[in-house]
């Protein structure tokens, strides 16, 4: 069917499609910037981070205009999608989930090389299931990001599995683990409030699980829950596939 025919929701609903990915992966990336920031200027003597301090303010006001942008263009497809759907039900493209979150894992992991970090996938390869790829990727950069900027504090080695099933009525079931320091009873209560983080003045800006309790609930359909494991990190995720 030519584009001419083709009727306009479902034009738009591709196109939507088309730019969730691409859109998804810059956000990710973007979200790493102000740690990598951090990680770079750790790295400086004092002269050094005094001498460049105006350029650094610029590049961090830079950075959160590409953030709030990148956001605004995730609503904007978000709320596209969902206004295409409206009076219909729309089928989510079919993706391999294990390739989406391998490559996930792959980008946190390598902005992190003083880490010797290992990750284990528990999830046949391919995993063809319905779901948006962008919105993965999102959801377990965040959880690997976090893991790798507060759960091996005083470490240099640690571990992170990722195990996923299928449930009855077309449901995933996705399990996350890190084998760190675990989470304090304050930081379990507090996980989801904006701007609450262990490391606030270390870098840390208390965003990113903020932003996958968002993806999950309100673009993915699911939700979410941290457990209270006996060591380290343990977040299961249940959506729709």
């Amino acid at each position: 069917m030519s584009d001419t025919t083709t009727p306009p929701d479902l034009r738009l609903r591709r196109l939507v499609h088309e730019l969730n990915t691409p859109v998804g992966v810059c956000a990710m990336a973007a979200s790493m910037l102000p740690a990598l920031t951090d990680c770079i200027l750790g790295e400086l003597d004092d002269a050094t981070q005094q001498r460049i301090g105006p350029q650094v303010d610029e590049w961090r006001e830079t950075v959160a205009l590409v953030q709030s942008g990148l956001q605004l263009c995730v609503q904007v497809l978000g709320n596209s999608t969902r206004a295409s759907a409206a009076g219909g039900t729309e089928l989510l493209p079919l993706i391999d989930l294990h390739a989406t979150l391998q490559q996930a894992v792959t980008i946190n992991l390598a902005r992190r090389p003083e880490l010797q970090v290992s990750c284990h996938m528990h999830l046949s390869a391919p995993l063809l299931v319905h779901g948006d790829s962008g919105n993965w990727q999102q959801v377990v950069g965040n959880l690997v990001a976090n893991s790798l900027a507060h759960g091996f504090d005083g470490r240099s080695q640690g571990t992170i599995q990722i195990a996923a099933t299928r449930l009855p009525g077309n449901r995933l079931l996705l399990h996350y683990y890190d084998d760190g320091v675990g989470l304090s009873t304050e930081a379990h209560a507090r996980l989801f409030e904006d701007g609450f983080s262990t490391r606030i003045g270390l870098g840390g800006h208390g965003l990113g699980m903020g932003i996958v309790q968002d993806l999950v609930h309100n673009k993915m359909g699911g939700r979410l829950e941290v457990h209270k494991p006996a060591k380290g990190v343990h977040i299961s995720i249940e959506a729709p596939c």
